[in-house]
Parts: structure tokens; C-alpha cells; sequence
């Protein structure tokens, strides 16, 4: 099964890769199920016809490729929406937000998204936040004044020390 996953992303790679080539310094290049920056490539792919599904990730400058398999909340395969590069307790991390298919009609479930967060040094998972990577605060928590907690976005940044070789985690603001 790896050999053909391996083969499907490699087919998906080179497909996209002639025009990620052309891709300037700030630009994205979104498929509908992978991502192309000028030094990065995102795929997402189906795992055994079951609720997981994959990520490869790719450094286009360093040819480091790391697969992750995560759980789904729906069958379906996640698309990907936003991709950033981001600095987040002294560590670059690369952020993904996937969009999950949602096939029920109700009317007060309109998206479901998830953004993953990946060391992007060695593709290591860090965390992952339920949202897109625009509701998560772009410093960490001890950048903040208390009194300014409330104006923050859902999701922020919690660095930590030391513990399981993880530089942060997203902590999910309280409702009241």
C-alpha cells in the first residue's frame, strides 16, 4: 500500500511541479488536493478507504519528504485552503488548513476546518487547532497584556519547555 501511495504522490507531484516551478517568492499554487509554494509541496491523499487520510509534505530546496496519516471527521479526502509559513516560539513552522467535505444539510454547520501545524526544519507534527490558521493569534501567549486577551483571536499560541521536544501547543480561548 505505501508503494502505492508513494506512486500517487509522486504522479501528483510532478503534475503540479512545472508550474510550482514558476511560482514567485509569495505565491501559492492550490490544487484540489495539494498546495505549492517555491519551496514547499503539500498533498493530501486517501488511506485505505477508511476516514484517514495522508499529508506529504516536501522541501523543494532540501528534498526532505515526510508522510503524516491523520484521522478524518468525514470519509471524504480534506481539501486544502490555506497554506503559511510562520515563526512561532522561536521555532518556523509551516501551518496547513484543510476543509472538510460536509454532506449534511444542516443549516448551522457550514465548514468544518482543521489547521495542522508542522516544524518546518524536519516536517515533525506539532498540534493541531480546530479552525482556520486565520483564527490563531500570530504571537505567542506571553506576547500578550492580560487585558488584551479578550480582543484575540479563538485559537492562540501557548509555548512550552522542553516537554516531548514540542515548541508550542494552540490553546482555545474559554467562552464565557
Amino acid at each position: 500500500m505505501r508503494s502505492y501511495l508513494a506512486a500517487t504522490f509522486g504522479i501528483a507531484i510532478s503534475s503540479v511541479s512545472a508550474s510550482a516551478d514558476e511560482l514567485g517568492y509569495f505565491q501559492t499554487l492550490f490544487g484540489e488536493h495539494c498546495v505549492e509554494t517555491r519551496t514547499f509541496a503539500v498533498h493530501l491523499a486517501p488511506v485505505d478507504h477508511d476516514i484517514r487520510f495522508s499529508i506529504a509534505l516536501t522541501n523543494k530546496e532540501t528534498g526532505i519528504q515526510r508522510f503524516r496519516q491523520f484521522d478524518a471527521p468525514v470519509p471524504e479526502i480534506p481539501v486544502p485552503i490555506q497554506m503559511q509559513e510562520s515563526n512561532y516560539c522561536d521555532t518556523p513552522v509551516v501551518l496547513l488548513t484543510v476543509e472538510y467535505p460536509w454532506r449534511h444539510d444542516w443549516p448551522q454547520v457550514l465548514r468544518t476546518m482543521e489547521t495542522y501545524a508542522f516544524r518546518e526544519s524536519d516536517f515533525a507534527f506539532i498540534d493541531v487547532a480546530f479552525g482556520p490558521l486565520t483564527d490563531i493569534a500570530l504571537a505567542d501567549d506571553t506576547a500578550y497584556d492580560p487585558a488584551d486577551l479578550d480582543m484575540l483571536p479563538q485559537i492562540w499560541v501557548r509555548c512550552l519547555t522542553g516537554r516531548n521536544g514540542k515548541p508550542f501547543k494552540f490553546v482555545e480561548k474559554e467562552t464565557k
